[in-house]
């Protein structure tokens, strides 16, 4: 693959799981990245890691959800490096848990994180953006739940619906008078720290459903699309989701929303609800990689084999349903 050296990089959510794998795979290819989270002491680490792999690295300490600092990440990005080229939302996390035992508040923390996270960055970078001609190129990491709805995770999967919503009008904007590129990546659950990072009112300790991609997977598609921009990437064969959805809706959602209640809430390891770093960073967690949920697995496997099942029991209904059948 061809150098990105001068090429400056901007990845928010950059200490730990996908952010840091895709600041490690532009640093191998020679980038400037600037990389934003609020757990400083990792953030300088993750920046040594990146000079080590070839890259030049500047940590800046940031809240996505504070508009003041998003605009100075992209002063500081522009400051040190002259220009800003790429930009990554990446930062966000997820919510699990009965809609209504998550408090309020909590939920609108994820909505603040999620959604208006992205459009904080989006809104800090796009006047560099035009004063370099128009160009550049956005990248939203959205989420499987952009695409398909998750039950047990209502929030979450409205702050992902908003993000891929944002993500397609804003492209469809930009396109009119500039050539900045929009992006949407869509990734299914992923082999990060998220289980000690995201809120968790289930009652239960957060196990994925396979198949779970790794975050070098992630980070590789975001580095395709700083060679050849995509409107949108979605990854894993989780996404097969979408045609049960699309041809049986009420049939498929109330089978998905029964096993994520039985493999959510009713078994696995017990524990405590937790807020998780919604409102204050969690300073465990500074790897790509989580290895979490790796016990169970089997289970979920089986899971997601039931789904896919009904799945083709529903496309086999509707067909059956049709007039003339």
């Amino acid at each position: 693959m061809a150098s990105l050296r001068d090429t400056t990089v901007v990845i928010t959510g950059a200490s730990s799981g996908m952010g840091l794998a895709t600041a490690h795979a532009f640093a191998r290819l020679g980038a400037n990245i600037v990389l934003a989270a609020r757990r400083t002491g990792l953030l300088d680490l993750a920046a040594r890691e990146c000079e080590s792999l070839g890259g030049r690295a500047l940590a800046v300490t940031a809240d996505v959800t504070d508009p003041a600092q998003m605009r100075g990440l992209a002063g500081a990005a522009a400051e040190a490096f002259g220009r800003i080229d790429i930009w990554i939302n990446n930062a966000g996390m997820s919510l699990w848990g009965p809609f209504e035992e998550i408090p309020l508040e909590s939920q609108a923390r994820l909505v603040e994180v999620n959604l208006l996270g992205a459009i904080n960055g989006t809104h800090a970078v796009l006047p560099h953006f035009f004063a370099h001609g128009g160009r550049g190129i956005l990248i939203n990491n959205i989420s499987i739940g952009g695409k398909v709805p998750m039950p047990w995770a209502t929030t979450y999967t409205a702050t992902k619906f908003g993000l891929a919503g944002f993500t397609e009008a804003l492209r469809d904007e930009l396109s009119a008078h500039s050539d900045i590129r929009v992006c949407g990546v869509y990734p299914p659950f992923v082999d990060t720290p998220t289980n000690l990072h995201s809120p968790n009112y289930t009652g239960r300790a957060l196990r994925p459903v396979p198949p779970v991609v790794t975050p070098e997977r992630v980070a590789e598609v975001m580095v395709e699309l700083a060679f050849r921009p995509r409107r949108s990437v979605r990854i894993g064969a989780q996404h097969a989701l979408a045609v049960p959805y699309a041809v049986a809706p009420d049939r498929t959602g109330r089978l998905v929303a029964r096993l994520g209640e039985r493999f959510l809430l009713r078994s696995g390891p017990r524990a405590p609800a937790s807020p998780g770093s919604l409102f204050e960073p969690v300073m465990d967690g500074r790897r790509t990689r989580g290895g979490w949920g790796e016990p169970e697995r089997a289970r979920a496997r089986r899971t997601l084999a039931v789904l896919a099942l009904a799945g083709m029991a529903g496309l086999g209904a509707a067909a059956l349903a049709r007039p003339g059948r």
